[in-house]
């Protein structure tokens, strides 16, 4: 088990102060990114996560949209070629190798463009048609490896996962082309409260199985996050209870990418993939502030 004792015995509320606090500093250290109308909020050691200003118009909403989504189907499909080893996954792996190219291509173009109102709908709908074939080549892979045709080291469920995100960049670019760059309330708790989930389980699931506290405390975390996915379809959540649970996570998978990068903590976890999952919960708190006052 870790020997890291002060960060993987943390009660709950303790990681609920400590998450506030470390969340304040994150987004207290904004700065500018190359492209100068944008926010980025850097954990330490960290990808910048690209977050469009207040009152975006649709041209800088758009960009930013792209710079996040690109950047994260670039490295689903990374993690989907670096899980499948060996000369007999050798064809889906040249598949994940040759959409990780093609969002990188996407995401320098979107770094570079200068779009306005007469170019971000063609850029978006661009967008779209190169993650349909990506979300296409997600859902066969669901299937191959929940049949048991694909024997790769991806889990079902991250296929799943993965498959969702993209559906959801889709849904979000399409929306923005219509002209429309607010977020829906219920929507947006409804498909990240089922990411941060599935975020708590992989943690969960990649820990050495010494590391009981830090897969316990995943574990809690996925269920708080099932509660509001199933409480959101009965009632309105409390925006502060949400935000209370996702500082939380913040915290606690800051824990887990700085204990894996210093050796602290064991794990079969990539630390690219760590900070994947952080700079995602990073993205939905700035989703959902902008859409309730908490």
């Amino acid at each position: 088990m870790s020997n890291d004792n002060s960060d993987s015995k943390l009660s709950r509320r303790s990681a609920v102060k400590i998450g506030g606090l470390a969340f304040a500093g994150l987004w207290s250290r904004k700065e500018l990114s190359a492209a100068p109308s944008f926010q980025t909020a850097a954990p330490a050691g960290g990808k910048p996560v690209v977050l469009a200003p207040e009152n975006a118009d649709l041209a800088a909403y758009s960009q930013a949209e792209n710079l996040f989504w690109c950047d994260v189907m670039m490295e689903h499909a990374w993690f989907f070629a670096f899980l499948m080893p060996g000369p007999e996954l050798a064809d889906a792996r040249g598949q994940a190798e040759n959409f990780q190219r093609t969002f990188q291509a996407q995401h320098e173009r979107a770094k570079s463009a200068t779009l306005d109102k007469s170019t971000y709908a063609s850029f978006n709908r661009f967008t779209v048609e190169l993650l349909k074939p990506f979300i296409d080549f997600k859902r066969r892979m669901l299937d191959a490896q929940s049949s048991g045709k694909l024997r790769s080291l991806v889990f079902p469920l991250f296929f799943d996962h993965t498959a969702r995100e993209a559906e959801r960049a889709v849904a979000r670019l399409d929306k923005l082309t219509a002209g429309d760059p607010n977020f829906n309330y219920s929507e947006l708790v409804d498909f990240w409260s089922a990411a941060m989930s599935d975020h708590s389980e992989f943690i969960a699931h990649f820990l050495d199985p010494e590391e009981q506290d830090l897969i316990s405390q995943a574990l809690d975390s996925s269920a708080v996050f099932k509660g509001f996915n199933q409480g959101n379809k009965d009632h309105t959540l409390r925006g502060g209870d949400v935000v209370l649970a996702t500082e939380e996570l913040i915290d606690f998978e800051t824990t887990i990418a700085d204990g894996i990068n210093a050796g602290r903590i064991k794990s079969i976890l990539h630390p690219a993939l760590a900070d994947h999952m952080r700079r995602e919960t990073l993205k939905f708190m700035d989703e959902f502030k902008r859409t309730v006052k908490t």
